[in-house]
């Protein structure tokens, strides 16, 4: 009867969890879609004027330098961070919840080059502590395993928090992963953090010896191209981190909106996470250039490193997912005849999640999920190539162990 009653309250947590975070990211996808239209935000040519996004972006910089004046606790702590504090609550860091959701909030509105999933996971964590105030410490992080899964990936959410508790998983978890996808999918939610079907782009199969080697062939170079990409984000956010940019000058936000207003007027895919950039991208609409593509990637990677550290607080998932697709997208224009569009995108998609996160298992998930199939073939190679590289390189070639700050599991 305990058992019962605690799976029915784990499922209603996990609803009420998904439910608020639904609520809270439809909330921003709207005054978002009022600000930019939807042509910029997708990452489309736009006829948005240069001073509108300049100002835009520079004054959202501007109320965030004055949000996060009080200091570290002020800003959105990244994924490791919100579970680190879900395992052991007794010696997690004093956070000012309230001012960091509006930061972050503020941060996706005003086009930062972050994704939702930071700041999801923590409104999700927040709501499930404040109904779970001094009771039973277990239940609340399973019904929080459960708003992990807001992805899609229930499993990989419970994985998470849950792994060493494996008596609890029919009671606890099972119950808040359910509530958690019910409470989000009851406001359409994970159609807006995934960005939407891909079922429009079509299924490319080998079925000829000469099309199995492409996509062979393909695969491992993306995954080269995918492992350079994730060296190069985990090198820049290692030397950006120890300099502590936002402590030493508070209007380093102001500087990077006003970096993020300029690069949206010329390079579109540049700012936001990138969900609503990847459909028209995958599926053709998107007509840039493959040059402007693997620039747009080079600069959004840049970006996304800035925004972390100097106050435009989020995730990793999504803009790391737009920059492999934008190189992907990019290299299959320079050689089409080489293998297909899902099969460049997923090799570096596979290799450039396994160098970052450095956990196979998240990579071929998250990478054959959020593709939902496209390339699955060039995910496993990608996820292969960057492993044995980053498994074979002497000590001082490989890459940084990746900080604690990412949204690695």
């Amino acid at each position: 009867m305990i058992g019962l009653k605690r799976s029915l309250l784990a499922l209603l947590t996990g609803a009420i969890s998904g439910a608020g975070v639904a609520l809270i990211m439809g909330l921003i996808g709207l005054v978002g879609r009022q600000l930019w239209g939807d042509p910029a935000e997708q990452g489309l040519e736009h006829q948005m004027p240069l001073l509108w996004s300049i100002t835009v972006c520079g004054g959202i910089g501007l109320v965030l330098s004055q949000l996060h004046r009080g200091g570290e606790h002020t800003l959105l702590p990244e994924l490791p961070e919100t579970i680190a504090d879900l395992r052991d609550p007794d010696h997690a860091p004093r956070r000012d919840n309230p001012r960091a959701i509006l930061g972050a909030s503020l941060a996706l509105i005003g086009g930062g080059s972050i994704g939702p999933e930071a700041l999801m996971t923590r409104v999700a964590t927040v709501i499930s502590q404040r109904i779970w105030q001094n009771r039973d410490r277990d239940l609340k992080l399973a019904a929080t395993a459960g708003s992990l899964g807001l992805f899609g990936f229930p499993l990989l959410g419970g994985a998470v928090v849950q792994h060493d508790k494996q008596r609890d998983l029919v009671s606890r978890w099972i119950p808040g992963a359910l509530g958690g996808l019910a409470g989000f999918a009851m406001f359409n939610g994970i159609d807006v953090a995934t960005g939407g079907s891909l079922q429009r782009m079509r299924y490319s199969w080998p079925s000829t010896l000469g099309e199995d080697l492409g996509t062979l062939s393909s695969g491992v170079l993306a995954g080269l191209v995918g492992w350079g990409l994730g060296w190069m984000l985990l090198r820049w956010r290692s030397w950006l981190e120890p300099r502590r940019l936002l402590a030493h000058w508070r209007w380093w936000p102001v500087l990077t909106g006003l970096l993020l207003g300029i690069t949206m007027h010329w390079l579109p895919l540049v700012p936001f996470a990138g969900e609503e950039q990847l459909r028209p991208l995958l599926e053709g609409v998107n007509r840039s250039s493959a040059p402007v593509l693997l620039v747009s990637a080079l600069i959004k990677l840049v970006m996304l490193g800035l925004c972390l550290e100097t106050g435009w607080r989020g995730g990793i998932f999504f803009p790391v997912f737009l920059i492999a697709c934008a190189a992907g997208t990019g290299l299959h224009e320079l050689s089409p005849n080489l293998g297909s569009l899902g099969s460049w995108c997923g090799g570096v998609t596979g290799a450039f999640y396994l160098t970052v996160l450095r956990s196979p298992l998240v990579a071929l998930v998250l990478g054959v999920g959020l593709l939902q199939g496209h390339g699955a073939t060039a995910v496993v190679l990608g996820v292969a190539v960057a492993w044995l590289i980053t498994h074979q390189s002497r000590p001082g070639d490989a890459p940084p162990l990746a900080p604690q700050k990412p949204d690695s599991p």
